[in-house]
């Protein structure tokens, strides 16, 4: 090969890769934990107000909703998301209903490279508490919590992922910071405390997720 040829190959290739300027980023361990009887109440409530649904929503009456995009963890590997949720009914109903939720799915982050194309479960976990209609229970809230803070003291994730707009999880949220642990707050507007968006290190709207366009700028999700 002439001299010149073989020169102008070596110095057009040896730009062809540049290493990063910047170390690429770590991914981080994620659980998700979704208050399922706050999702599901604020939903009825946007809807009832007039809001029209987006399709491919998953629901059932005072019990779940679910929308495929509800969790946006970015560049977090999702360990497991957990639906906690009330169910009204016998044994078989909560059954069938804990089977319902356990087909739902979420969006779960893949690596460009995997070993025979393995990726952990985008399922949903779910969480089933029966108790009687028209009574407030305090189950989903205490287990939510609990699961949280235990996973966060043993250090088994890097973030937490709370589907709530539920100001009673405020000292959940801080103290899962003070453990030096990321906290995204994701929540439809509807019952929306103010303070969550402000404290959260990473706060999301769902509102775009689970219904259309709003008629006017006034009604804005």
């Amino acid at each position: 090969m002439h001299p010149a040829i073989l020169n102008h190959i070596l110095h057009s290739t040896e730009h062809m890769y540049e290493p990063p300027t910047e170390p690429l980023p770590t991914l981080g361990r994620m659980m998700v934990f979704i208050d399922g009887e706050n999702l599901v109440n604020r939903f009825q409530a946007m809807r009832d107000a007039g809001r029209e649904p987006n399709d491919g929503i998953q629901y059932q009456k005072d019990v779940f909703v679910w929308s495929h995009g509800s969790i946006q963890s970015q560049l977090n590997i999702v360990l497991r998301a957990t639906y906690y949720t009330y169910c009204f009914g016998d044994q078989k109903h909560s059954f069938e209903t804990a089977a319902a939720i356990k087909s739902l799915d979420f969006p779960q982050y893949r690596p460009m490279r995997s070993v025979g194309g393995a990726r952990l479960p985008n399922n949903l976990y779910p969480r089933v508490f029966n108790k009687p209609k028209n009574r407030r229970g305090k189950g989903v809230d205490i287990q939510l919590t609990v699961d949280a803070l235990l996973n966060t003291y043993q250090n088994n994730l890097d973030a937490v992922y709370l589907i709530s707009g539920d100001g009673d999880y405020e000292p959940l949220i801080l103290e899962c910071q003070r453990q030096g642990k990321q906290v995204y707050i994701a929540a439809l507007s509807s019952g929306l405390n103010p303070k969550l968006p402000i404290i959260a290190d990473t706060f999301i709207n769902l509102g775009a997720h689970y219904f259309k366009d709003p008629p006017s700028a006034t009604n804005a999700a």
